[in-house]
């Protein structure tokens, strides 16, 4: 399927969480003014990819739990941030390839435990490309489509949303807490829960009052 444009995956976005998750609908950020936009860039060095810009004047950011693997999208500030931190990183000693982050990664998205992506914006054939960086093992591009740039990936997450569930890492299904956000569960392991019943005469009977 080929992917919407940042707009139409971001409107099916918000209908979803307005119907079915309304406080994470309300919570979503307003869009980010070109000027705050534009000074990030300059924070950064970096000309962001037209996607990237598209989305944060759409939305500064987004929600816990909007993308599979409950990942979040990073406000323009917080890209800006986290991409100085990054290269401030002392890797003169490091070879190229072998460097934890680089350059024209930019950061995109978080996991709030360490992992992330970010996107290519060295001009050529990887621009635009979005990679998946773990904090014990450094970055590394995927070749699935919703990886292929921002515009696949929110793509992919509108119609994961509308779907209930999808597949990258782990088989995701989507679920809705009591406080009205989502949040991606691994489909696998839901039925691996094991009711536990106290039974608390035994347990007294074994150990004592308590």
């Amino acid at each position: 399927m080929p992917a919407m444009t940042i707009d139409r995956s971001w409107l099916r976005i918000e209908e979803w969480l307005r119907e079915s998750a309304p406080a994470a609908y309300a919570a979503l950020p307003p869009a980010a003014g070109a000027d705050v936009v534009r000074a990030a860039e300059r924070a950064c060095g970096v000309a962001f990819p037209g996607d990237v810009v598209a989305s944060l004047r759409r939305h500064d950011g987004s929600g816990d739990g909007l993308l599979p693997g409950n990942y979040r999208l990073l406000s323009a500030d917080e890209i800006a941030e986290e991409y100085v931190q990054w290269i401030r990183l002392d890797q003169r000693s490091v070879p190229e390839e072998l460097r934890y982050w680089h350059s024209s990664w930019l950061p995109l998205v978080t996991d709030g435990c360490g992992d992330s992506l970010f996107v290519e914006t060295a001009r050529g054939e990887g621009f635009g490309r979005i990679g998946r960086h773990s904090h014990g093992d450094g970055g590394r591009f995927d070749n699935q489509l919703q990886y292929a740039s921002l515009d696949a990936l929110l793509s992919w997450a509108a119609q994961a949303l509308a779907d209930g569930s999808t597949t990258d890492l782990l088989d995701y299904v989507i679920t809705v807490g009591e406080d009205g956000f989502p949040y991606w569960e691994d489909a696998d392991a839901q039925g691996d829960e094991v009711p536990v019943v106290w039974d608390m005469k035994e347990l007294k009977n074994r150990y004592g009052p308590p």
